[in-house]
């Protein structure tokens, strides 16, 4: 079997969600405007980590949170592979994912947005320590360090009579105030135990994905992030004979 760590991560969460995603294939027509900013700040960062210039006229949130990282945090260090795509082969399986980068000094970079308070030795950083996904992307790279860019999403709004450029050098001078705890960098490392553990579970899980002819429901993760499971509309009476104007199918 061939899964990434989302996959997995889906299946451990919640069967039934993992299966109207991943076997049904079915992928919801409206993102949400959360998961939507990160994808276009990605794609900035991508940009900047690849020696381009980020568009000159673009004055959205997504562009000045990309400009707040490439004062704060790209000087830092050196990224030689944007979205690296890699797969490793773990007993019968193949765990394949995508890194945000890798630098020139033998670290993983992973960007991520948030509404949370990030500052040092708070709940943010805590849940990344555990997060697996770090081990993962360990296996893969057969590094044991990474370097967690955090960028707070801007908690001011547009005023009334603002124009977009106003608002957005605003928010410049909003990520110069208190800088540490709206954009930063935390460096997660784990043990090789901890990665060999890791792919002793992820050969176990595989197996199980493998095997499993029910996927029951997980009602504990129905309002997991805080925010109503994607495919909860269907999720107690999905046919897959009928189409459905909220989902559409999604490539193999």
């Amino acid at each position: 079997m061939r899964a990434s760590i989302s996959r997995i991560k889906a299946f451990k969460a919640c069967r039934r969600a993992y299966e109207l995603k991943y076997l049904e294939n079915l992928v919801p027509v409206q993102i949400p405007e959360s998961l939507e900013t990160g994808k276009r700040y990605h794609q900035y960062l991508e940009m900047l980590e690849n020696g381009e210039d980020l568009p000159p006229d673009d004055y959205s949130k997504e562009a000045a949170m990309a400009a707040a990282y490439a004062k704060y945090i790209l000087p830092q260090f050196h990224v030689i592979a944007a979205e690296k795509e890699l797969e490793k082969q773990i007993g019968a399986h193949t765990l394949h994912g995508f890194v945000d980068g890798l630098t020139d000094d033998g670290h993983i970079v992973e960007h991520k947005t948030t509404s949370q308070d990030i500052q040092e030795g708070g709940e943010y950083e805590y849940n990344l320590l555990w997060d697996e996904q770090v081990l993962a992307y360990m296996s893969l790279t057969g590094l044991r360090e990474v370097y967690y860019t955090v960028c707070r999403k801007p908690t001011i709004r547009l005023k009334k009579d603002e124009t977009d450029e106003e608002f957005y050098n605003r928010i410049l001078e909003w990520y110069d105030t208190d800088t540490e705890q709206k954009i930063r960098v935390f460096v997660v490392e784990r043990t090789d135990d901890e990665v060999a553990q890791f792919e002793d579970e992820f050969m176990m899980i595989c197996d199980e994905m493998t095997h499993s002819g029910y996927h029951y429901r997980n009602t504990c993760n129905c309002n997991a992030w805080g925010r109503r499971c994607e495919y909860s509309s269907i999720c107690l009476h999905y046919d897959p004979e009928q189409n459905y104007i909220e989902f559409k199918k999604g490539e193999n």
